[in-house]
């Protein structure tokens, strides 16, 4: 009992603080704000109820849109460190390479209140440990304007072709229209790659 009502005053706090962001700054940063803070606190939640997954959703719901909800990024090596190598004539010492191969939004037309899965294929070579350290982020944008932050996440990857996926669902609120996701991998070193894949919301 005393764990939940832990989790209940947490929660509390961090509504009244997106309330009082969104209060004071435009639309666009509010909700990259909420985002932000949104995440955050799903992450404090998460590892005081003992369950991180379910606090990332519940950050989610709380930050940016009201309803957007995020799963958990998923990815797989689609090459191994050969393949890859092959494909692209690599030598060991053109030292570190990312590629970007495909980057994409499904569906292209999605019903308010449905999921839409942002996926983002690309290369990586020249990890000298046996992996880079790539940090992966994923953006909503309408047009200019930043409608939420989706994810940005470390992960620790072999060389290789991979494909990173992460769904997220269309909130009911959202306005009809086309909309881009943002997908950029970074490694530690500083390469960089950006993919952006629009969809409508109808």
């Amino acid at each position: 009992m005393e764990r939940k009502a832990k989790v209940t005053v947490i929660g509390m706090l961090v509504l009244a603080m997106v309330a009082t962001a969104a209060g004071c700054q435009s639309y666009g940063r509010a909700g990259g704000l909420g985002a932000g803070l949104g995440a955050a606190a799903g992450a404090v939640i998460g590892h005081q109820s003992g369950h991180a997954g379910e606090g990332a959703a519940i950050g989610a719901v709380v930050g940016g849109l009201t309803g957007l909800i995020a799963h958990d990024v998923k990815a797989r090596r689609a090459k191994n460190r050969e393949e890859t190598a092959a494909q692209y004539n690599y030598q060991p010492a053109q030292g570190e390479k990312l590629m970007l191969e495909n980057a994409q939004a499904l569906p292209s037309v999605v019903q308010r209140g449905n999921f839409v899965e942002a996926s983002i294929q690309y290369a990586l070579l020249g990890g000298g440990s046996g992996t880079t350290s790539v940090t992966e982020t994923r953006q909503l944008r309408r047009g200019d304007q930043v409608m939420a932050d989706i994810s940005s996440e470390k992960f620790d990857r072999p060389d290789g072709t991979w494909v990173s996926t992460q769904q997220f669902k269309i909130p009911n609120n959202t306005e009809p229209g086309v909309y881009a996701i943002v997908q950029r991998v970074t490694t530690a070193t500083g390469s960089t790659i950006s993919g952006w894949a629009n969809f409508t919301v109808e």
